[in-house]
């Protein structure tokens, strides 16, 4: 599996424009995404202190390396404090295949202590099975919007 950095540098023009589009009252084409994660599980308190989704795009309407991950949202509405929670891309997402099945996309990871928000109304030691929309903006201009459906395990 080859992988590599989606990096903004240089992209900030083509996302100047993509705004200056969106901003114009023009409406942005939104293109159909697959989201996924492996294991379909968010273990609130064990494991890794991130939690990882991955976004591809859905008979190839979009070019995965025109994703602004500082666009990408994880939403819930679980019932939490907070609806929604955007990456944090202080560090670059990567692109690979991580389903291998021969299309590319874009692995996101949310740090859970923000994604806590999502999921502060649920409680009770079973897991919770939700589904978390995943929407962004791409450089090149659209969102894309996709979900996946996991099974939460809280703190509790």
């Amino acid at each position: 599996m080859i992988n590599r950095a989606v990096s903004r540098t240089g992209s900030t023009a083509l996302l100047v424009a993509a705004l200056a589009v969106l901003w114009s009252g023009q409406a942005a084409a939104q293109l159909p995404a697959r989201a996924f994660a492996i294991p379909p599980e968010v273990h609130m308190a064990s494991g890794s202190a991130l939690w990882c989704v991955y976004v591809e795009p859905v008979n190839g309407d979009f070019d995965i390396t025109s994703v602004d991950p500082c666009t990408v949202q994880l939403i819930c509405n679980c019932g939490g404090s907070a609806s929604a929670i955007t990456y944090n891309c202080t560090k670059p997402a990567v692109v690979g295949d991580g389903d291998n099945n021969g299309i590319q996309d874009i692995q996101l990871c949310f740090q859970k202590t923000a994604m806590a928000a999502l999921f502060d109304g649920m409680h009770g030691r079973k897991p919770k099975t939700v589904t978390l929309g995943v929407n962004g903006h791409l450089v090149t201009g659209g969102i894309f919007t996709g979900s996946v459906t996991v099974q939460v395990y809280l703190l509790d």
